[in-house]
């Protein structure tokens, strides 16, 4: 469903579907969200932040769109693009429900790893030291 197609009663037709103001488009992606929630059956807790000529980089490239935690990120000033963006989005959101639980584990793995690796590593400084200084 495109923005355009979103009814607003407060709206005339031809402002729905030209969204002059920040503001206007901002509220059509904002129902665009609640539209995919509801089909999805959840994410009610996802917000969007939507934030045009911010740029972002992750690995050398430029980010149009992130998820970080529940929120959507957007960074396209290009309304039908960000629109486009916000349902990809989404869907990126709902598929890491799926992974959610494998990286808390992975994620606590690394952290006992961490520590045993630190306290190994700290018994061979002792051990080197004594060689060292006890002659």
């Amino acid at each position: 469903m495109r923005a355009k197609t979103i009814k607003h009663p407060e709206n005339s037709e031809e402002k729905i579907s030209n969204p002059k103001s920040l503001g206007q488009r901002l509220q059509l992606l904002e129902s665009e969200l609640e539209m995919l929630k509801l089909k999805a059956g959840m994410g009610f807790e996802v917000k969007l932040e939507w934030s045009p000529g911010i740029v972002r980089h992750k690995n050398g490239k430029q980010l149009l769109e992130e998820v970080v935690g529940d929120t959507i990120f957007i960074y396209v000033k290009d309304f039908d693009e960000a629109t486009s963006l916000l349902t990809h989005a989404f869907l990126e959101w709902l598929l890491n429900q799926n992974t959610k639980r494998y990286r808390l584990l992975i994620n606590k793995l690394i952290e006992v790893f961490e520590q045993i690796q630190y306290d190994e590593k700290e018994k061979t400084i002792e051990a080197i030291a004594k060689l060292i200084y006890d002659r």
